[in-house]
């Protein structure tokens, strides 16, 4: 069975760590091999990090902490490698509210070799399922099923494959089950996500002049830009109105 792996969140100074690949990136001992979309990071690592998106990945590369290879499509491909240091640099943050400027001259002890991580065993992606049942998806959540059965009904998530749902669905579910344990209720998420939906189109549109051209990168980051910009115009509107 193939391996990828986990780390511990604060990594220490090496007393008689192995000596890293010449010119490698940490962690030296996984595959660097990029074989892994976007979709496949999220998988592994969503049931750890729920709220882990597409976005973010970017914004970790635009920020050199994860650099995975580029495709001649301008598409991102992992490694297992990639993977690992993604898993690092949420732990960090979530862990220790360590700043990214930080975790970054972490990341490059560790690359030199100046600082040390353990490095454990996880399930490879080959071992992780593509797709769940609703029960399974509400425990990857931690939601009652109840929770996964109101974002069915309120369009926030539908059943892919006869297998079940994608679980990349993980974070849909932990955001519903936040929006409804504050008070929320099942009409009014299904406008949120009737008024989301809209907004996500326009995004997408925002990005297919670049996407016709080839320009994978660009189209992202159009939609990106746009779809970051209408979220923050929902939640200043709905932080001034629920203060009058």
């Amino acid at each position: 069975m193939s391996h990828a792996a986990s780390a511990a969140a604060s990594p220490r100074r090496a007393a008689s760590a192995p000596a890293p690949t010449a010119g490698g990136s940490w962690p030296h001992q996984l595959s660097h091999e990029p074989l892994l979309r976007v979709s496949d990071v999220l998988r592994l690592v969503q049931p750890e990090f729920p709220t882990l998106t597409p976005s973010k990945l970017r914004f970790l590369d635009s920020h050199s902490l994860v650099s995975p290879v580029r495709t001649p499509s301008g598409y991102r491909q992992y490694s297992p490698a990639d993977v690992e240091r993604v898993r690092f640099v949420l732990r960090q943050q979530r862990d220790h509210f360590t700043p990214l400027a930080v975790i970054g001259e972490r990341l490059a002890a560790l690359d030199a070799g100046t600082l040390h991580e353990a490095v454990l065993p996880r399930l490879a992606d080959d071992d992780a399922p593509s797709y769940v049942d609703r029960g399974q998806l509400a425990k990857a959540a931690g939601a009652d099923l109840a929770v996964v059965e109101a974002c069915v009904e309120a369009g926030l998530l539908g059943q892919e494959t006869t297998a079940g749902f994608s679980s990349e669905g993980i974070e849909a579910v932990v955001a519903a089950k936040a929006y409804l344990g504050s008070g929320g209720d099942a009409r009014t998420l299904r406008a949120l996500v009737r008024a989301a939906s809209r907004e996500g189109e326009l995004a997408a549109a925002a990005g297919a002049p670049r996407r016709a051209r080839g320009d994978a990168d660009g189209a992202a980051r159009s939609s990106d830009a746009l779809a970051e910009a209408a979220i923050a115009v929902f939640a200043s509107s709905v932080r001034r109105a629920s203060r009058s």
